[in-house]
């Protein structure tokens, strides 16, 4: 018995779980096997005849048609790449493809594998690795990365920035009488009072307990950081209401202005963090200036 007699093509295509598209030179659909409905929610009849590249997330239109024109200038002999698509249900999916040209009958042959759910798991955890798990807020980590932007912006286009280190007066008290839980109800409620507070273009992170740093990017003068501070104080000023526990905090900050109190982020969170210092040893509310 002839080998491709045990095998029709059509009911393996129908049995794989990932999409199988022939697409002709001009970007035309030729065929699609029956897992490209599974996908992406059209069937066969609904995009045979229709241009692939409608069907691409907008955003990817530009690194798709170089990966086609790649494709086809024969520079690449079975290139794998990634790009969006949008479900007939409007939602984006991501698809990892494998493809090839033949030229035999003028037509590009590709296999979608669906890893929506791998990137989502990837974008948690990447999330997941730069925020702070409690507040949601930037972490360290992500504060020093959006730090060092910041200074080579402001070194580039001499522009002025502020960063305001802050910490929770008492913190350790309300932990100590009211419990951990109530502590990090109060530190949620203080991350929101203080991005609230800011520009929707500031930063305001945690770096750890009951710290936290505002990078204040592209001000005008150090006014306007002074104003920003009031802001924050006076979100201070109102009880904060946690279940049946109600607290009066305040914040003792510290700050630092570029360049004149430092060039490197080092420098500057040293500056605003012995600032914040000198504040709380001398038991204000509002900002203290090391000179």
């Amino acid at each position: 018995m002839i080998k491709n007699e045990l095998i029709n093509v059509e009911e393996v295509l129908a049995l794989m779980l990932d999409a199988v598209c022939v697409v002709d030179k001009q970007g035309t659909f030729v065929f699609v096997s029956a897992a490209f409905e599974q996908i992406f929610g059209y069937t066969a009849d609904e995009v045979v005849g229709k241009k692939m590249i409608n069907y691409v997330y907008e955003g990817d239109h530009y690194k798709t048609h170089n990966a086609v024109t790649s494709l086809l200038s024969g520079e690449t002999v079975n290139p794998r790449f990634e790009n969006r698509w949008m479900r007939k249900d409007g939602q984006v999916v991501h698809i990892l493809w494998s493809v090839r040209w033949s030229e035999q009958h003028q037509v590009r042959i590709a296999v979608a594998h669906d890893i929506t759910e791998r990137k989502v798991m990837e974008e948690q955890l990447h999330y997941m690795a730069r925020h702070d798990v409690l507040t949601g807020l930037p972490n360290r980590s992500l504060l020093m990365e959006r730090l060092e932007k910041v200074i080579i912006s402001a070194t580039t286009n001499n522009t002025f920035f502020s960063l305001l280190f802050i910490d929770i007066n008492g913190f350790k008290a309300v932990n100590d009488t009211h419990g951990h839980e109530t502590g990090d109800k109060l530190l949620c409620a203080i991350a929101k009072r203080l991005s609230a507070s800011v520009r929707h273009y500031d930063t305001v992170g945690r770096l750890g307990g009951d710290e936290f740093l505002i990078i204040l990017d592209n001000l005008s003068s150090s006014h306007e950081t002074v104003r920003i501070k009031n802001k924050v104080l006076t979100e201070f000023k109102a009880v904060f209401k946690l279940d049946d526990v109600l607290l009066n905090i305040s914040p003792s900050i510290g700050i630092a202005n570029y360049p004149e109190h430092g060039q490197t982020d080092h420098e500057l969170i040293k500056y605003a963090d012995q600032a914040m210092y000198k504040n709380k040893q001398q038991g204000l509310d509002n900002v203290t200036y090391l000179r």
